[in-house]
């Protein structure tokens, strides 16, 4: 059994590369490949296990996402061809859904927010893994059959915290910095190159920026998502210097050491939520399930409006409780991918 994990951005490093080591437990040969998009392959560097790097960023424009979509698919599959055509898909990506069904082998793609886009993953006959919290009708509604989606019971966090969620391990990166002294508070921009942007997303984000630059007591940790949101920091009367982060940290290291985060949705908002560390969104686009349930469970906070600010706690964090969860969901999930293969034929219709 070949196995192929394809990664299109940072944060799906944290929680597809889990995959490997599963499949590998029982048996499988497993090959990944990435697009050099944002900080990814420094975090794949940083694992220290063999990739492949297949395109880079496609670029704003809408034309140019479809050309760089296109072109990354067949440069995918020309790839899985020369180093030897694998049996079966693990990805998020829409340019390796295409290269699948070019390969005529089964995808299996992880969704945690419901309204992306999916039509190329309809169209190419992908199956859909999704968090249970989310509505399969919605699923339906879009065209795919019920026979390929698979709702799991969890999170996908459980897939990025599958080791441990314990935060021994862990190193305070930012002592030198501040000597603990201040509170932390890690602001991650929204992206800006997605289809489900909305501009009242950046103008929360730069308002809070505003906000949070006077206050004495804070530490902004900035990670931008694209290079030209450095400019967000210019001009702002810092009363602590910011830290912007300019190179892959490690995730859990840049989660423990903060005693909240900020973020316009995305997974590093979901991971900080998942593990107890004080979370807040300022995704002004429509709200999935997954961040509705975080909220009702007390994890996450919406922030719609700069009214909201005064009601950010602004102190030091005192331990974190992670969310009961699925401890098991990467098995799960691996032995779910498994038998379901084995019941797909070449074209990725199911067997009678």
């Amino acid at each position: 059994m070949r196995v192929w994990i394809d990664i299109d951005n940072p944060p799906q490093a944290q929680y597809m590369l889990p995959f490997r080591g599963a499949f590998e437990q029982r048996g499988a040969e497993v090959v990944v490949t990435a697009r050099d998009f944002g900080i990814t392959r420094d975090l794949l560097e940083e694992d220290g296990r063999e990739f492949r790097l297949v395109g880079a960023e496609f670029g704003k424009q809408k034309w140019r996402k479809v050309v760089g979509v296109l072109g990354r698919a067949r440069a995918l599959a020309a790839f899985c061809r020369e180093s030897g055509r694998p049996d079966l898909l693990v990805s998020t990506s829409r340019s390796a859904a295409l290269a699948a069904w070019r390969l005529r082998i089964p995808a299996y793609v992880v969704v945690d927010y419901e309204h992306v886009e999916l039509g190329i993953f309809r169209r190419s006959g992908a199956d859909l893994l999704f968090p249970d919290v989310i509505d399969p009708a919605i699923f339906r509604q879009k065209g795919f059959p019920e026979s390929r989606l698979l709702p799991f019971r969890g999170l996908k966090e459980d897939l990025s915290f599958a080791g441990s969620i314990e935060p021994a391990a862990a190193e305070d990166i930012f002592e030198k910095v501040d000597g603990g002294r201040l509170v932390r508070v890690v602001l991650r921009p929204p992206a800006e190159t997605s289809h489900y942007y909305s501009a009242g997303s950046t103008g929360i984000t730069r308002a809070l920026l505003g906000y949070l630059a006077g206050r004495k007591e804070v530490l902004v940790i900035y990670a931008p998502r694209h290079l030209p949101q450095r400019e967000y920091l210019d001009g702002l009367d810092w009363h602590n210097e910011p830290v912007v982060l300019e190179h892959a940290v490690p995730f859990r290291d840049l989660l423990e050491s903060a005693d909240l985060v900020v973020s316009s949705g995305g997974t590093m908002l979901r991971e900080a939520a998942y593990l107890g560390i004080p979370a807040y969104s300022t995704f002004r686009s429509e709200i999935g399930a997954v961040d509705r349930h975080l909220e009702n469970v007390g994890r996450l906070k919406l922030i719609s409006s700069p009214a909201d600010f005064e009601g950010i706690s602004l102190r030091k964090r005192n331990g974190r409780e992670p969310l009961a969860s699925n401890s098991g969901l990467l098995d799960e999930l691996t032995d779910a991918i498994l038998e379901r293969t084995g019941r797909r034929g070449v074209n990725g219709a199911s067997r009678a």
